[in-house]
């Protein structure tokens, strides 16, 4: 790494330093003193938060069984197509 690049690095270290820690009154002055002095909330397991996924294998054949009705369906609407006198 050359001296120019490490300098260019640095400086952005910095910069970006310095933006982390200015105050941001927009924010901060949308903090009512209730919500100031309220706790934290309880925080669960993520297991018992959301619900079980369903197995793979499972929806993996139902989607594939979908999709064969559907294709035999399609094939047969198409030979009905073709089958018409025009």
């Amino acid at each position: 790494m050359s001296s120019q690049t490490a300098l260019k690095s640095c400086a952005c270290i910095v910069a970006l330093m310095a933006v982390a820690c200015t105050r941001v009154p927009e924010l901060e002055d949308q903090l009512t003193p209730a919500l100031k002095r309220a706790d934290y909330p309880i925080l669960v397991p993520l297991d018992s938060a959301a619900p079980p996924l369903p197995d793979p294998e499972i929806e993996s054949t139902a989607l594939e069984q979908e999709l064969a009705a559907r294709s035999a369906r399609l094939q047969a609407r198409a030979h009905a197509l073709a089958s018409r006198p025009n």
